[in-house]
């Protein structure tokens, strides 16, 4: 009678610890991307450019100095004061690595850039990094008690602050500097709230040194060909171009993960703790591991697939004319997005949950050696254009990897995985073919044209998939879930409508 009582408490929490990290990161991309659509018209690629090139090496260091103290916090099956005390320590110490790092890189980097404007935006971003170490570990403590509702209001409410300082320099600078002053102000708001919203208190301390130092050395690895891999398209394209082009390159980039791989990622937040208590139960692990791989397929194809249909028309309306580069690039984009959006489902927390450091590392590894020689070639051959293409060709080519070093934590079979994967895709050519076929050239409004575009791809995908899923025998997959959740919703909407039928 108790295996199945745990068993619904574990799909209980994944779900909502899920629920609450989706909800965070839109909330908080849908504030960016407000902010990104004023900034648009107030800056141009250029000033994009400039505050790209200093947090590209912002974001080198931070991961090459990443000991993953919040990973081991959440992941430790008892802690206590000795165990936050370090971390904190550890913390502020990457801080002033960060700090010194960017310092010294500051001049290298103009140089490498071809941008002397660089060297100002580093030293800020300096500063920003050496306050930021002083940030408490209480957030992290959250996630491990579960209190996903707090980390939502300290996340959202420290992206609200740089939303008003962003724009608000943007309106009185109109420059690059106020995409650099806004990382100051959420960086030191941040350390604010941390010791706001959670009642611990840190003391610096190295007692638990040993250990860090021991979960650092495998998780460094990780996080740092994770990074290089992530940052390498904009590095090659920083150096190819203009930063006019590389700020077209990273909001075309930026836009098109916002759509499929920033659903995905932030559901590490919630699925790192819950994988991690289910790590001795392997087979409600597997379980709900191919739950949410056919869920991820589910969605992220077919808006990968939409995106890039009607990119031009979307750029347009949302950036302005101003940004037609960032449309040309972000057709291919958006299907890489998704692609690589289903390879970071794959291999999301599964394996350094599970004690699989090692194995995570030497797989962020391969699939960095992968990744540079197909950018760097479609670099050579197509330009920045190329180099977008070939973001769909290297986590394709990375796949098979990563389905290697899963399926020996998980159980998955490739029939298995193929079935999440068939339906959604097919409906999604389906769907991309019907818009571009059924585009409605002659429209003088971009509005109206994309609003067609978008209600004839929903249509098409929608009946196409669920066509398929019946040709299929209705098998229990991510489309019985959402038919389910379908169901459920019309019921209560009808329950509610009732309801308010009969007060009257």
């Amino acid at each position: 009678m108790n295996a199945p009582s745990k068993e619904h408490n574990a799909s209980r929490d994944v779900v909502r610890g899920v629920v609450w990290a989706v909800l965070m990161r839109w909330s908080m991309r849908f504030i960016g991307l407000f902010s990104t659509l004023i900034l648009a018209r107030l800056l141009t690629p250029d000033d994009f450019g400039v505050a790209a090139m200093g947090t590209l090496v912002l974001s080198l260091l931070t991961q090459m100095s990443e000991f993953g103290t919040s990973m081991h916090l959440i992941r430790a099956k008892e802690i206590d004061d000795a165990h936050c005390h370090t971390a904190w320590t550890v913390t502020l110490l990457q801080g002033c690595f960060v700090a010194a790092g960017l310092f010294v890189a500051a001049t290298p980097a103009a140089i490498y850039f071809d941008e002397p404007r660089v060297v100002d935006v580093m030293h800020v971003l300096a500063l920003a990094a050496l306050i930021g170490g002083f940030e408490n570990v209480g957030p992290v403590l959250m996630r491990r008690e579960m209190q996903f509702s707090k980390d939502f209001r300290f996340n959202v409410f420290k992206k609200l602050f740089v939303f008003v300082a962003t724009v608000s320099s943007a309106f009185a600078l109109r420059s690059y500097w106020a995409l650099v002053i806004g990382n100051l102000v959420g960086t030191s708001v941040g350390v604010v709230l941390s010791y706001v919203v959670h009642k611990y208190r840190p003391r610096f301390s190295l007692a638990r040194g040993r250990e860090y130092l021991q979960f650092g050395l495998a998780i460094i690895p990780l996080a740092l060909a994770n990074t290089l891999r992530d940052m390498l398209p904009s590095f090659l394209a920083a150096g190819a171009g203009s930063t006019s082009t590389l700020g077209s390159f990273r909001v075309a980039s930026e836009l098109s993960s916002m759509f499929t791989t920033e659903i995905v990622t932030p559901m590490g937040r919630g699925l790192l703790p819950n994988y991690a208590r289910l790590a001795d139960r392997p087979d409600e692990l597997s379980a709900m591991y191919r739950r949410i791989l056919g869920l991820v397929a589910l969605v992220c194809l077919p808006v990968g697939a939409g995106v890039s249909a009607i990119s031009s028309d979307l750029v347009f309306v949302l950036l302005g004319p101003q940004w037609g580069f960032a449309g040309e690039l972000m057709q291919y984009f958006a299907i890489g997005a998704a692609i690589f959006a289903f390879s970071v489902a794959m291999v999301n927390q599964i394996l350094v949950a599970t004690g699989h450091e090692q194995r995570a590392a030497k797989l962020a590894w391969v699939r960095l050696g992968i990744t540079l020689p197909v950018l760097w070639a479609g670099l050579q051959i197509g330009g920045v254009v190329g180099l977008s293409q070939a973001t769909i060709v290297a986590p394709l080519l990375s796949l098979v990897q990563i389905y290697r070093e899963v399926s020996r934590v998980v159980t998955l079979t490739v029939p298995v995985l193929l079935g999440a994967v068939w339906r959604p895709a097919l409906a999604a050519a389906c769907m991309f073919l019907a818009v571009k076929l059924l585009h409605a050239e002659a429209v003088d409004s971009a509005v109206v044209r994309l609003a067609l575009d978008i209600l004839a791809g929903a249509v098409v995908f929608v009946l196409s998939v669920l066509g398929l899923w019946w040709l299929s025998g209705k098998p229990n997959s991510a489309e019985r879930d959402a038919v389910n959740a379908a169901a459920r919703l019309f019921a209560m909407a009808r329950l509610r409508v009732g309801r308010l039928a009969g007060k009257d």
